[in-house]
């Protein structure tokens, strides 16, 4: 028997014909309202005023939202309470159970929650949370005690989480997506923070990553994978589970029972080794979610000024001359009308701009006396000084030190390699900044500890004479 068939022996037709007529949509948050005081009373029924009370508030606070036909548009002529409680008792949405006191109590269909469960993950895919399904197949599989009196029913039961699972890793993929159109068309930045922080960061970020991470899935996925491994190469237990189908499904011959319990594992299996993938996938989605809310909210700061109108126009022109080309594909110089330039007069007329000042012509160069004395060279000196002091900064030096690898016993200035991009202007940074506080290394002079009447040869370090000097790490 084929699917439409099972379903509609004994489910009739307008059962779905509910949610496509015209007032489809109110049906459907009356019948969203009676499950959720439903599960709240935790099973007890609701008696007609009640149901009537509910259909006419959702007809008043939902009306305005139906586009209707003119016909429809008078008050008179729309939809009632009792008419939408007689529709839902018709439908089968609602049953009407016979009780022993006579009193009229209705309860919602088993089938109807079901698809009131399917529209809800349909309209909310952000919401759903996989961590918890996952984190169940992990500890179902890695429990010692698991697979051991009903391993069959154990392992359906693992399938059975991980199908929900996977179903709703690609929902929030799905919800991401649609998350990402919705930032796409947002016309302010108060809409695109909305998005990115409220629908976004709070329903699948902290709710789905955290607990993803607080749960150690990643973790925990290739370890039960290992297990499952072991539970399909141990013969006790898949002789259980070939007795435990028998027993269930006894006009089965033992070859058919243990290619079920085969093919059993390998779907477990390949559902296990896809949660990887898929999670993969929602990671790239969000990576494109928000890179894509982050160009989105630039270009409405940008564009937010009282040029808007134009630039949008400008794009609009672009996207409708070349549709359907990619941005790296436009020729260099397109195709577009002239841009309009506003016209600009003067209040004052030309007189009252600025008239530059005539430039009188060069004459012959005269040349300077080349004079200077004691305090121009003072003067020069310290300004080099200061110059050579703020350029070769302690950074520099410190770095310079690191690449020379000193170790305990130091390094002579001899040693300095010159094979070093500007190793001499290093060097120099390296004396200047031996004194301070920052510095990570020391250095000591041979001058320093002799008269100054005798002083150390100089070190011949490739074209340049240096004072002796040795550089140590410093003690710290």
């Amino acid at each position: 028997m084929s699917l439409s068939q099972q379903i509609f022996r004994d489910t009739p037709s307008r059962f779905f014909a509910v949610l496509t007529w015209r007032y489809g949509r109110l049906y459907i948050d009356a019948l969203d309202k009676i499950e959720s005081i439903q599960r709240h009373r935790h099973g007890v029924g609701l008696t007609r005023p009640e149901l009537i009370q509910v259909c006419d508030d959702i007809i008043v606070n939902g009306i305005e939202d139906i586009e209707l036909p003119e016909e429809l548009e008078e008050e008179q002529n729309r939809i009632t309470a009792p008419e939408m409680l007689r529709q839902m008792l018709q439908s089968e949405w609602l049953e009407e159970p016979k009780r022993s006191d006579y009193q009229r109590v209705y309860y919602l269909d088993s089938r109807a929650e079901l698809l009131l469960e399917c529209l809800r993950r349909m309209a909310y895919p952000e919401q759903v949370n996989f961590t918890d399904k996952l984190h169940l197949v992990c500890s179902r599989i890695m429990d010692k005690d698991a697979f051991d009196k009903h391993p069959l029913a154990d392992l359906e039961a693992c399938s059975d989480n991980l199908r929900y699972g996977l179903q709703e890793l690609r929902s929030m993929q799905q919800g991401m997506a649609r998350l990402t159109q919705r930032q796409l068309r947002s016309d302010s930045i108060k809409e695109n923070l909305a998005v990115l922080y409220d629908d976004f960061s709070e329903n699948i970020g902290q709710r789905a990553y955290k607990s993803l991470i607080a749960l150690d899935i990643p973790v925990r996925i290739p370890q039960a994978r290992e297990q499952l491994n072991q539970i399909h190469s141990n013969h006790t237990i898949i002789a259980k589970m070939e007795l435990e189908l028998q027993k269930r499904r006894p006009e089965l011959t033992d070859k058919e029972v243990a290619t079920q319990v085969q093919i059993a594992l390998a779907n477990t299996s390949n559902m296990l080794d896809s949660v990887e993938p898929q999670a993969e996938a929602v990671d790239r989605r969000a990576a494109d979610f928000a890179r894509r809310s982050f160009a989105r909210f630039r270009y409405l700061q940008e564009v937010s000024s009282g040029r808007r109108s134009e630039v949008r126009e400008l794009f609009e022109k672009i996207n409708e001359r070349y549709a359907e080309c990619k941005l790296n594909a436009l020729p260099e110089e397109l195709e577009l009308p002239s841009l309009k330039i506003p016209a600009v007069s003067l209040l004052a007329g030309i007189d009252s701009l600025f008239k530059p000042r005539t430039i009188r012509a060069k004459g012959e160069p005269v040349p300077l006396d080349d004079f200077y004395d004691d305090d121009d060279s003072f003067y020069a000196l310290e300004e080099m000084s200061n110059n050579i002091n703020s350029s070769l900064t302690t950074i520099r030096a410190n770095r310079f030190f690191q690449n020379l690898n000193v170790n305990t016993n130091g390094l002579a200035s001899k040693d300095i390699p010159t094979d070093i991009d500007q190793w001499m202007l290093n060097t120099v940074g390296l004396l200047l900044h031996s004194d301070t506080l920052e510095s990570e290394y020391q250095i000591n002079t041979p001058r320093d500890e002799t008269t100054h009447d005798i002083l150390p040869e100089p070190d011949q370090v490739d074209d340049m004479l240096l004072d002796q000097f040795t550089i140590y790490p410093k003690a710290r």
